[in-house]
């Protein structure tokens, strides 16, 4: 489901070879973002 959002949002980080590179930078940004969201509340 995010590599759908996320192709479907920002389709130039899927162009090309970097489109695993792309995915998984996004997957790692929301992991991040949840964490800092508990642990900071």
């Amino acid at each position: 489901m995010i590599f759908v959002v996320s192709d479907e949002i920002i389709p130039e980080s899927h162009a090309g070879p970097s489109e695993g590179r792309a995915t998984l930078g996004l997957m790692l940004g929301f992991a991040l973002m949840m964490v800092l969201d508990v642990a900071l509340v």
